[in-house]
């Protein structure tokens, strides 16, 4: 053991070390129409999904992926045997977190249409959730967000994390009122072991916003200012000032917070630019494509909602540095390293393509 850290025997990922630049890719899978699938064809369905995130290992190779709308299932009603969505290809652990199901929100108008013959046909005693997941590379550490000096790191599958409520009251069986999560997940990486919190988002949307109801547009954007809020208020500031009480610590010794998922607002909404006000980097920002979502009449990608953050600026990490590094990245690696991944084959997993970015370390 070196500095709290264990070797893990399992076989990493091709091309991966302590690298200088971390990789993270953002994805809604779109596990609610998975779980939609006729029984008869939902196994070849679950393997169209393990090929593809196969292939973003392989072509990518990422440090983290955030997965959102994952799924879990048992026909049999039990959730400790439940089954997963996502199988991590070799060389990754992957955990989800799981922000609804049927035995805690059970509303007829979110899980018949699922349980239905027409659709999914499941069972009325099958167990079915839908929440946020994380996969990363075997080799890196984690810990909890409290062991700020890192004395129990170590790798494994079981990472210590916090999930926070961030949705909006009583679950009425529709997507307006749908629990959300923020699960924060604290890893130890790169040369200089540093403190990466990752925090894996799928905030509100609301039926029929961006067609044309600038109502609801109105609605949806004031919630999702709330949900911004408990992320910068309530969790990074909140844990920033913890931190600090504990002792000062250096800006290089500073955790770099990475926010990341499917934040359903466009890249002009207030929720995004407060994001950007408060001192947070998007690491997307000048390769948005055409998107990353398409639309429910196109077959193409069409709008940006899906997104991965750093920050605080100017307190964990020089902006400019960070500019001028992944400049300097972009140039020399022949890889794709930001952005949207387009591709035919996602096309029939979920309406959201894979966002890919990455972070320098030194």
């Amino acid at each position: 053991m070196t500095n709290g850290r264990r070797t893990d025997p399992d076989e990493k990922p091709k091309g991966c070390g302590i690298r200088k630049t971390i990789r993270l890719i953002t994805w809604n899978v779109g596990g609610i129409p998975f779980l939609r699938t006729p029984p008869a064809l939902r196994n070849e369905k679950k393997r169209e999904i393990q090929a593809e995130i196969q292939r973003l290992t392989e072509t990518c190779r990422p440090d983290f992926v955030l997965f959102q709308e994952v799924v879990r299932y048992n026909r049999a009603g039990t959730r400790s045997g439940a089954e997963e969505l996502i199988v991590p290809p070799p060389g990754y652990h992957y955990r989800s977190y799981i922000a609804i199901n049927t035995r805690r929100q059970n509303h007829p108008a979110k899980w018949n249409p699922i349980r239905s013959e027409h659709a999914g046909d499941w069972p009325d005693e099958a167990y079915l959730g839908q929440g946020n997941g994380i996969m990363w590379r075997r080799d890196i550490p984690h810990c909890s967000i409290w062991d700020y000096q890192r004395k129990n790191a170590s790798v494994g599958p079981v990472p210590e994390v916090e999930t926070i409520r961030i949705d909006t009251g009583l679950f009425t069986g529709n997507r307006d009122t749908e629990p959300r999560l923020a699960v924060v997940t604290h890893f130890v990486h790169g040369p200089t072991d540093r403190d990466i919190f990752i925090v894996n988002l799928h905030m509100t949307t609301l039926r029929g916003e961006r067609e044309g109801f600038p109502e609801k547009d109105s609605r949806g954007s004031e919630i999702r200012l709330n949900q911004v809020a408990i992320v910068l208020n309530g969790i990074v500031s909140r844990y920033n000032e913890w931190r600090e009480q504990q002792g000062k610590t250096r800006s290089d010794e500073r955790a770099v917070w990475i926010l990341g998922g499917d934040f359903n607002a466009t890249p002009d909404s207030d929720e995004i630019g407060k994001i950007r006000q408060m001192n947070f980097m998007d690491l997307c920002e000048d390769a948005r494509g055409t998107g990353s979502k398409r639309s429910k009449y196109g077959h193409r990608a069409s709008i940006t909602v899906d997104y991965i953050f750093a920050g605080p600026q100017y307190f964990a990490f020089d902006p400019h540095q960070v500019r001028r590094k992944l400049r300097q990245f972009r140039e020399s690696d022949p890889q794709p390293c930001y952005g949207p991944i387009y591709a035919d084959n996602i096309e029939s997993i979920s309406d959201h393509y894979p966002v890919l970015a990455c972070f320098p370390l030194a």
